[in-house]
């Protein structure tokens, strides 16, 4: 049968909800968490329902829901509730040996303790239908402490060997660790192909890089046909030579969590079971075959030669949808290409921007500067100016009118040619005649005339040129009486 299913991209996650098996009877009688009955669904899988629900339980809470434990217990106690269990894996062949051992030993083992369970209880039925309530008590006792025995070697191997004790394989996931264990179950001299070394999910990686099937061997050494499906199907030449150059094998034990959570995603109902796996991409697994149970050597060589041929069908659609990945991984990754240089060029012209919005700010902020300093210059001057010019009015109002004794008169020419004259004292200091020449323009006599007056200036005599800055000297002292002064403006040094 095929079955298909979906998985997320690699690597594959298994479920860990297992199937539940038990009926809601029990599941309510027992008062099971969610944990708990999965713990109770492999236990029964893994033991092949060779305990009672009721039975499983106990044993189960007497190991704290430790499956492997309670497995342990199961295979190490050895009472009435595993008579079929042993009974079935007696008429299979020998189950794969715990620690190392040899498969005589293991059957020699296994025969002594179902023959020594089976005469302890006829013992122990003889004894209790003989003596009545006393034997029964002793029997019971008798059972108690070769519980509590397997308990407390359970505890002891668990100690020692860790959770589960000795399995196949050590619990690693060494394909040739795996072969050698079943080589030592079932002859040391059996040729077995070669099983991929790492999990599940590695070998399903492996498959999907090399374009290969995954063919999934799910082993149980409790199973009816464990024994000859090992010898006779994979120990075939022709099987081994297929499986080693077409396709990617990967073994497991169900006693284990990782074959046990692939048993479940397979949906394997019986053991040893052989499952030939399609990754047909990375989002998509599909199951093309299976066989299960009783399994013979010309069905798995159809098995393997039908699932070639449905490999070739399919393998040139993988190559597409490869190329396909690859070039859409390249078309994304030069749109991403060409969306980052966009990027880099958005910003690039958000820089320019930035940057010219910057010189704009600092151009107008040097033009507001320099406006508000013209400004305040213009506002100086113009406070300068104003005051100057009261200073001036009020000097050309304290001048007056000359007075009788006024009888020098000294003629002034301005810068623009124009000319003012006025009456000083004989014995008028220079001073008195820099006053003058400084209000000359706001003299009632020469209102409306518009005399311009320096603000900086110097009175020289016109011919011969001579300076004049005896300021306390009087102008009998410089001869200055019918003379014509020349206004020369003083340049500022700036």
């Amino acid at each position: 049968p095929q079955a298909f299913f979906r998985a997320k991209a690699p690597p594959v996650r298994f479920c860990r909800t297992a199937v539940l098996c038990l009926n809601p009877e029990s599941a309510r009688m027992a008062n099971l968490t969610p944990s708990q009955t999965e713990a109770l669904n492999m236990f029964r899988e893994v033991t092949a329902g060779a305990r009672e629900d009721q039975a499983a339980v106990q044993i189960l809470t007497s190991c704290g829901w430790n499956v492997e434990q309670a497995l342990q217990l199961h295979w190490a106690a050895g009472d009435d509730h595993s008579v079929p269990a042993a009974a079935a894996a007696s008429s299979s062949g020998a189950p794969l040996l715990r620690g190392g051992g040899s498969s005589d030993e293991a059957r020699g083992s296994a025969g002594s303790g179902s023959s020594s369970s089976t005469a302890r209880d006829a013992v122990t039925a003889a004894a209790a239908s003989s003596s009545g309530p006393v034997s029964s008590l002793v029997a019971w006792i008798t059972s108690g402490l070769r519980r509590i025995g397997a308990t407390f070697f359970s505890i002891i191997s668990t100690f020692i060997f860790g959770p589960g004790g000795p399995r196949i394989g050590g619990g690693t996931t060494s394909g040739a660790a795996f072969s050698g264990a079943l080589a030592a179950s079932y002859g040391a001299n059996l040729q077995l192909p070669r099983f991929f070394e790492g999990s599940f999910t590695q070998a399903l990686q492996t498959a999907q890089r090399e374009l290969k099937l995954l063919v999934v061997f799910l082993h149980s050494e409790h199973a009816r046909d464990a024994q000859s499906f090992c010898t006779n199907v994979l120990g075939n030449d022709i099987v081994k030579t297929m499986l080693d150059e077409g396709f990617v094998l990967w073994g497991g034990d169900i006693a284990r969590m990782e074959a046990h959570h692939v048993s479940q995603m397979i949906h394997a109902r019986q053991y040893p079971c052989f499952c030939v796996l399609l990754p047909a991409s990375v989002d998509e697994i599909r199951v093309i075959g299976a066989v299960q149970g009783d399994v013979q050597v010309d069905a798995t060589i159809a098995l393997l030669v039908g699932c070639s041929e449905e490999m070739d069908s399919h393998r040139s659609e993988i190559v597409a949808r490869s190329a396909q990945h690859v070039e859409d991984r390249f078309l994304r990754e030069e749109q991403d290409r060409e969306y980052q240089q966009a990027l880099e060029m958005d910003k690039k012209r958000q820089e320019e921007r930035a940057e010219q919005e910057r010189v704009e700010r600092e151009t107008q902020r040097e033009a507001e500067e320099l406006r508000k300093k013209e400004e305040e210059e213009f506002a100086r001057f113009e406070a300068d100016r104003i005051s100057l010019d009261t200073e001036l009015k009020r000097q050309a109002a304290a001048l007056g009118v000359p007075g009788a004794e006024a009888t020098v008169c000294i003629a002034l020419r301005l810068p623009a040619g124009q000319r003012a004259q006025r009456k000083f004292r004989p014995t008028a200091p220079l001073s008195e005649v820099y006053v003058w020449a400084s209000c000359v323009g706001y003299l009632s006599e020469n209102e409306g005339r518009g005399l311009e007056i320096p603000k900086r200036f110097m009175l020289k005599t016109s011919f011969p040129c001579r300076d004049l800055t005896e300021m306390e000297s009087t102008i009998d002292d410089l001869k200055l009486a019918g003379s014509q002064l020349v206004l020369a403006e003083i340049e500022d040094e700036s």
